[in-house]
């Protein structure tokens, strides 16, 4: 029983270290850059747009007052990494991170000086239109790996972002000609499985403000095009809009707002800037005291909202810490049925500890125990595999059509093959093979149940607190809103249960009490209970919609 019970033990910890695991391997993972880029013209006006999203309150603001050789320029972000710029021919550029991806340098073409970061500068010290930097792109040498890509407007309103294909060539999207848009977000527009989630929804917000407007009866203006960036900003604790520009490629005019405040632009005469060029320094000088004081004020918002997930990580990891340390206690007399108790302690917590004084503290139980005891044991798996998928995807990001996938497969997965079949194999000694096709079934309708209750809730929570690199506390913190989450999923298995259980369809209450049989519903039994709980499943799916839809309004 001492073996049992060790192995019990040993098999809940690696479940809980498989949402670990992507946390460790990729700790080194850069920080997520959300910029907005959009080009848009209508008639003759040509605005270029972009909200640089990172996790700094300030940028760097130069002036290059160029000379005989090469075009000046107006410069945001840092030297050795420049975000944004504007030169005097009105040539535009911003960019949008994106995972790292190795492209074809093209080594036969002419050397190009310096690092990956300045190739930009490069283009607007040496090219005036976005035809010149197509044909610049594609008779220099380019660097052998792309972690962005690069949006280039003119002031004819011609656009084209430079970003990586699929076989690795450097690849050009062009705006269409006349009253057209172009955006990008942090998906490669070409290749969108190489990105930062796709779709994403700033895309598709930007993208249906841009065409309202150039449907509109109305004039293009500035305020037009800052209304969009402001409708896309973020603030998050992930990355927040630091500073965002509005170039004016027509008129020569630049429109900077600091912190995501549109109703305070500085207005840049683009010209006058080039031939008498102010003194290198933080934007946020250029902007008046009040602006600035806003921006703090903001800034001190976002870092409050992430202390308060981290303290939350904290509180409930010494509660299933207290909730463990009280159950092993008062039971270290009878250890007997700890190989199921300590897995519930582990995952549940206090929530764990609490089913454990409802329904753990006698041999004997009656049925709604049963019930209740059969739904938690059910439930377990997919809290693991869902904390497994979500730190998973953060660490590895896919497009979203993988993200579902990942969601659903790895619960299931877990649930069958390690907590429905090897974990009541040992506790039961029951053949693992015998589990393994007997439990089928009934995995994929608990698998669907369970997520149809941790999905919505926990998911708009792990949205609103995601950090990138993911500290441990978030982490601890997701734990904690899954297990919250997942007394919906209890509710929905005992429903479940209350029908499987008169029926003789017992495992954890089994393993709970050691006592009797596991039996498990077969295809046939449980045929209609697989289109109901995907069902379920569905309409859990549709409200994390409308709650991230809300978030984002």
């Amino acid at each position: 029983m001492r073996n049992q019970t060790k192995n019990g033990i040993f098999l809940a910890l690696s479940a809980i270290a498989l949402f670990f695991l992507p946390l460790i391997m990729k700790h080194d993972q850069d920080p997520l850059y959300r910029c907005s880029v959009f080009t848009i013209s209508k008639g003759d006006q040509v605005f270029f747009g972009g909200n640089d999203d990172y996790i700094t309150t300030d940028n760097l603001y130069w002036v290059d007052p160029g000379s005989d050789q090469y075009y000046g320029a107006i410069w945001i972000g840092e030297r050795s990494n420049v975000q944004q710029g504007v030169n005097e021919k009105g040539l535009a550029y911003d960019s949008n991170g994106l995972p790292r991806v190795d492209v074809n340098p093209h080594r036969e073409r002419k050397f190009v000086p310096g690092d990956y970061t300045s190739y930009p500068i490069h283009i607007l010290r040496e090219c005036a239109s976005v035809e010149e930097v197509i044909d610049w792109a594609n008779t220099h040498q380019w660097h052998s790996y792309m972690h962005d890509q690069m949006q280039f407007a003119d002031a004819t309103g011609d656009a084209v972002i430079i970003s990586a294909g699929a076989d690795g060539e450097v690849v050009f999207t062009r705006k269409p000609p006349g009253d057209s848009y172009l955006v990008s977000t942090n998906f490669n527009v070409a290749n969108p499985s190489n990105g930062f989630g796709y779709p994403c929804w700033r895309y598709e917000r930007a993208s249906n403000m841009l065409e309202d407007i150039v449907n509109d009866d109305l004039p293009l203006t500035v305020q037009n095009a800052a209304d969009v960036l402001d409708a896309i900003h973020t603030e998050s604790n992930t990355s927040w809009t630091v500073g965002s520009m509005v170039a004016d490629l027509t008129k020569g005019k630049l429109y900077l707002y600091y912190f995501h405040q549109f109703d305070n632009p500085v207005i840049i005469d683009i010209n006058d800037e080039l031939a008498n060029p102010r003194p290198s320094g933080m934007m946020s000088q250029l902007f008046p005291e009040n602006v600035q004081q806003e921006a703090l004020r903001r800034y001190e918002r976002i870092q409050a909202q992430a202390s308060r997930f981290e303290i939350f990580g904290k509180i409930w990891l010494g509660l299933v810490s207290a909730s463990l340390a009280l159950f092993i206690i008062t039971n270290i007399k009878e250890q007997r049925r700890w190989i199921f108790w300590i897995e519930i302690l582990l995952i549940l917590g206090p929530i764990g500890f609490l089913i454990w004084l409802i329904a753990g503290r006698k041999s004997q139980i009656n049925k709604w125990q049963m019930i209740l005891l059969e739904a938690v044991g059910d439930v377990i798996p997919s809290i693991v595999g869902y904390l497994a998928a979500a730190v998973w995807l953060v660490a590895f990001p896919r497009e979203d059509s993988l993200q579902l996938l990942i969601f659903y497969a790895l619960p299931l997965l877990i649930g069958w093959l390690l907590f429905q079949s090897f974990l009541l194999s040992v506790g039961t000694h029951t053949g693992y093979f015998q589990l393994l096709i007997q439990k089928l079934p009934h995995t994929w309708v608990v698998t669907n149940l369970g997520l149809a209750g941790v999905f919505p809730v926990a998911t708009y929570l792990a949205n609103k607190s995601v950090e990138i690199p993911l500290p441990p506390w978030i982490v601890v913190a997701w734990w904690s809103f899954t297990v919250l989450s997942a007394l919906v999923s209890i509710l929905l298995l005992s429903l479940y249960h209350s029908w499987a259980v008169p029926r003789g369809y017992r495992a954890w209450s089994i393993l709970a009490v050691e006592e009797g049989q596991i039996i498990s519903g077969s295809w046939r039994k449980l045929w209609w209970w697989i289109p109901l709980s995907f069902l379920l499943l569905i309409v859990s799916v549709f409200c994390y919609g409308v709650l991230e839809g809300a978030m984002m309004q």
